[in-house]
């Protein structure tokens, strides 16, 4: 049913001409669909980025804490702020890593 919708999102021209006569049970299964991919979504989201303090940033590349400090002054790093802490995107840290 979801890729019915999908078509229908491709297509505006096709949805602004289409009438559609749907059942309860097609309204309920619909909401079901959204609900589960709205769940998956969420959990991707949350796998996807992992933020790590700077002390484990220190520990991953096995340089000091003024070490990091200083490769934020440089701008190899860039740290992220939540008032006076700062985290790090662990997919940036690992993309410095690789190069």
């Amino acid at each position: 049913m979801l890729d019915d919708f999908k078509i229908l999102k491709e297509n505006p021209d096709l949805a602004r001409s289409l009438k559609l006569e749907v059942t309860a049970a097609d309204l309920i299964e619909f909401a079901e669909a959204l609900h589960k991919q709205a769940l998956e979504d969420g959990k991707k989201a949350k796998e996807a980025e992992e933020y790590l303090t700077p002390q484990k940033v220190a520990d991953m590349f096995g340089v000091s804490l003024v070490t990091i400090w200083d490769w934020d002054r440089k701008g190899i790093l860039s740290p992220h702020r939540l008032g006076k802490r700062k985290y790090y995107k662990k997919s940036e840290i690992e993309k410095v890593l690789n190069e």
